[in-house]
């Protein structure tokens, strides 16, 4: 939660009772905002899941040394 946004939370908290919604407003943003970060996380965590996928299967195959190896100027094969 943005510094920001726990202080409003603190002010809205220190003046009392009458504005539990506005906090309730706060904290359910908050959470939306957490699940989108968990949503990209998620995504973030499949290619790098991926990308291990085929390093293990060249490195398994004995063909690692062609993995995104730079351009030589040599067509391989």
């Amino acid at each position: 939660m943005p510094i920001r946004t726990i202080r409003r939370h603190a002010r809205l908290v220190a003046a009392g009772h009458g504005n539990e919604e506005e906090r309730l407003a706060l904290m359910e943003a908050h959470r939306t905002d957490v699940l989108a970060r968990i949503a990209e996380l998620q995504e973030n965590l499949e290619l790098i899941d991926h990308k291990i996928g085929v390093y293990r299967g060249r490195l398994d195959a004995g063909s690692a040394d062609r993995l995104w190896a730079p351009a030589t100027g040599t067509p391989p094969g």
